[in-house]
């Protein structure tokens, strides 16, 4: 069962920094931003050719990557998602446009919570969730 940590702090505090002290063989990153990791050889050592580095969209495509990892990505013992808040803001805006509160709000508190929840798969120790 997965250990899930939330690291919070003001920007530049770092918070992304500290992915440095991580195996890149055991680690994956969900980049919400597409923002370069602030810490030398971060591009070596993360990137979609490594299959340790990926850019998410939304909370589909989370699930679907998450799903991927426990079954076919055993050596994977960490899992960041890096601006995780901003897969939040991003899903609010693409449905800016529904009505009711329990159809669009208590949606998005069910996927934050779903997130949050991950257990993975027995091999994955640690999901971090780095919010902004």
């Amino acid at each position: 069962m997965a250990n899930c940590v939330i690291v919070m702090g003001a920007s530049g505090t770092g918070k992304s920094t500290s992915i440095k002290g991580l195996n890149p063989q055991e680690t994956v990153i969900f980049n919400i931003l597409g923002k370069k990791l602030p810490f030398k050889g971060s591009a070596k050592a993360y990137n979609k050719e490594n299959k340790n580095m990926f850019q998410v969209e939304d909370y589909n495509s989370l699930n679907q990557f998450l799903t991927s990892i426990d079954k076919n990505a055993p050596q994977v013992k960490n899992i960041i998602i890096d601006d995780g808040i901003y897969i939040m803001r991003k899903e609010y805006f693409k449905r800016a446009k529904e009505t009711g509160f329990g159809k669009k709000f208590n949606k998005f508190a069910v996927l934050n919570r779903n997130i949050q929840d991950y257990q993975g798969a027995k091999t994955v120790k640690t999901v971090m969730l780095i919010p902004c």
